[in-house]
């Protein structure tokens, strides 16, 4: 018979909203915190509160950051 075992535990990739700003400022194209905030909100990627900071998804914030740049050529 097989068992299944669930984890408490759920892998996220959730990631302060000014964490990432200081990860994109070194890839050259820097955003603002309110910027990133904006295009979570318009594009509908849920944030999270840690304390008083705003947390996202970390592979989502790197998709509306490669738009937000490619839109910006």
């Amino acid at each position: 018979m097989a068992v299944s075992y669930y984890s408490p535990y759920i892998a996220t990739d959730e990631i302060r909203i000014k964490d990432a700003v200081e990860l994109f400022a070194e890839t050259g194209h820097p955003v603002s915190v309110s910027t990133l905030e904006r295009l979570c909100r318009k594009n509908g990627v849920q944030m999270a509160k840690d304390g008083r900071a705003n947390c996202a998804s970390w592979s989502k914030l790197l998709v509306l950051h490669r738009d937000w740049v490619n839109s910006r050529r």
